[in-house]
């Protein structure tokens, strides 16, 4: 896929504004910038909300967000950590596009358009060290000399984050990060894995069943490192298909990503998509959302989807001791850290709540029993 109709997709998905700027250039300039056309912008800001600008006293330009281009065979996400990385040392969590930026270079009758997108993501780990002529800086406030749009960037960066209602679920980013996963993973991987796959391909199997029609744009809305998304891809081919998940880590761990699936990396809790989608999934993260807000969650996927599939283990304190044991793997081993459990009965009391004044929508409701115990599941359609 072209990173134009990349850019395009973006704009369907979540209603971007786009940003405008022109500008006279010396030929240096322009002989310089002619080699790429397309590039990311990255408002990187802190857990108090701050935003990172970074000044360069040997340019006259001002105050500017970290950024740089997209190398070849680079998607915009992979752009943006790399990037940010490379001029911050920082990693980034819950990263999503908030405008599409068009720059206007001309040099004599001459002129280049540079096409990128703006990004917002929250900072973690220390900033690294910069040469002198360098000052770096989170900030509350715009201040007066700002490089290019990066003004019109920082005030919809701050319209975001004071709307910002929920805070990212730090302990389930960084149990994937944790410093024992590396040595675990492989023993997970290649040895209690497979066995764990005969569950998922029951469940996979169960999904597939349920899907309404060839759905033309889907989402998963917690991907995990699975491959269901792909195989979502494979069978149905859809305009638009995409791989979300909270943890950036658990989507570079999935094998055989298809370059036509957008990936991204957002809080279930704060999505900002504006596309309905035919359908959503959201599976085996029930049990990860705080009990007071796994109705919220619900509602929010029910608006952006006329079909939602929902997926989750049953208690496994209140199931079978298969159950019991697998979760004590996960939870002791993995530092798997949802633990907001619901029996049937309570998942069956959620989907009604949640349904409730909602006419004309159709509700299936049942259970598949596996090896790792019992799992509930419910297809809405509206």
């Amino acid at each position: 896929m072209s990173i134009k109709n990349v850019i395009e997709n973006y704009q369907k998905i979540y209603e971007l504004p786009e940003l405008l700027y022109e500008e006279q250039v010396s030929g240096d300039f322009f002989d310089l910038y002619k080699k790429k056309h397309h590039f990311v912008i990255i408002s990187i800001y802190n857990s108090d909300k701050d935003i990172l600008l970074i000044r360069d006293f040997n340019k006259a330009i001002g105050w500017e967000l970290p950024g740089g281009f997209i190398n070849d065979n680079e998607n915009f996400e992979e752009a943006v950590n790399r990037i940010t990385l490379n001029e911050t040392g920082l990693e980034i969590d819950e990263l999503f596009p908030v405008a599409i930026v068009k720059n206007v270079f001309r040099y004599s009758n001459k002129k280049i358009i540079h096409s990128g997108m703006a990004f917002m993501a929250l900072s973690r780990g220390s900033i690294k060290n910069y040469p002198q002529n360098f000052q770096k800086s989170f900030v509350s406030n715009v201040p007066e000399k700002v490089a290019y749009q990066n003004r019109k960037i920082l005030e919809i960066i701050r319209k975001r984050l004071n709307s910002q209602v929920h805070n990212p679920p730090f302990e389930e980013i960084d149990s994937i990060k944790s410093k024992n996963f590396p040595f675990l993973y492989p023993l997970h991987r290649y040895f209690i894995k497979p066995i764990g796959n005969l569950s998922s391909r029951k469940i996979k199997r169960e999904i597939f069943a349920l899907i309404d029609g060839r759905p033309k744009t889907i989402l998963d809305a917690s991907c995990g490192e699975s491959s269901m998304i792909n195989e979502l891809y494979d069978k149905y081919k859809p305009e638009i298909c995409i791989g979300n998940d909270i943890s950036w880590k658990a989507i570079t761990l999935m094998k055989n990503k298809n370059p036509a699936i957008f990936f991204t990396n957002h809080n279930v809790l704060n999505l900002p998509y504006k596309l309905k989608f035919d359908l959503v999934i959201f599976k085996n993260t029930l049990h990860h959302i705080e009990k007071e807000s796994q109705k919220e969650v619900l509602d929010n996927l029910k608006r952006i989807t006329k079909q939602l599939i929902i997926v989750d283990v049953e208690d496994p304190q209140h199931s079978t001791l298969r159950s019991k044991l697998w979760n004590d793997y996960y939870v002791y081993l993995l530092d798997d850290q949802g633990d907001s459990f619901l029996n049937f009965d309570e998942f069956k009391r959620l989907i009604n709540s949640e349904e409730k004044g909602v006419s004309g929508s159709v509700v299936k409701i049942g259970i598949i029993s596996t090896i790792k115990g019992k799992y509930f599941y419910a297809s809405i359609k509206s």
